[in-house]
């Protein structure tokens, strides 16, 4: 079940600069997951109404922005002939399933899929995603027929550490009550120590493009 808004402003090209912008406000749910085995961690396969929550590609809020500054018009001989574009990815944090590492409901299933304190399915949160990405571009003209384009790229060029993956296992303690990690509202944050995987860092590249 998807419901969602969006928001967006198209300004097309005018005056050597243009620009893409939107906003999505979404809710996603679902019971099931079939994209990959690893991640169905289902308490009773025979309930599956008990599996009903986050679905894990609900990200309630995510804002884009992509945009084009033409810098041919200037008079300034060390900016003439170049083009600057960048793309703006702003998200909230995605759900996660809190796993209790152990069989307590002694249904037999390898690995585990039962939830501590009986919680809901996905109401974990991992930290929110931001990434900019930028690329400057130069076009030389030789001859009316021939063109040099040399361009440079950076991808996450604040370098921000955006976590993909995060340690969902609170086990049982010796007294039967679990660690969680603190509340949002309803949703358990996930906290640094949970930390494991971050999607990739800052990259840089250069190139170059011969047109004849």
């Amino acid at each position: 079940y998807y419901h969602g808004l969006t928001i967006s402003v198209n300004r097309r090209v005018l005056n050597n600069f243009g620009f893409i912008a939107s906003y999505t406000f979404s809710k996603a749910i679902d019971n099931f997951i079939d994209i990959r085995n690893e991640l169905q961690q289902t308490v009773d396969p025979l309930n599956l109404k008990g599996e009903r929550g986050l679905s894990l590609q609900d990200v309630r809020s995510r804002f884009v922005f992509s945009g084009t500054w033409d810098l041919n018009y200037t008079q300034n001989p060390f900016l003439r002939d170049f083009q600057v574009s960048s793309i703006i990815n702003l998200e909230s944090g995605r759900p996660f399933n809190l796993l209790a590492g152990q069989d307590l409901n002694l249904n037999g299933d390898n690995p585990p899929g039962d939830r501590p304190a009986s919680l809901a399915r996905n109401i974990g949160l991992t930290p929110g995603f931001a990434k900019v990405d930028l690329r400057v571009t130069r076009s030389i003209t030789f001859k009316e027929n021939y063109k040099l384009q040399l361009f440079f790229e950076g991808f996450n060029i604040f370098n921000r550490v955006n976590i993909s993956d995060v340690n969902p296992i609170f086990p049982q303690n010796a007294n039967g009550t679990f660690n969680l990690p603190a509340k949002d509202g309803n949703r358990f944050v996930a906290t640094p120590d949970r930390f494991r995987a971050a999607f990739a860092p800052r990259q840089l590249q250069f190139g170059m493009r011969f047109a004849f």
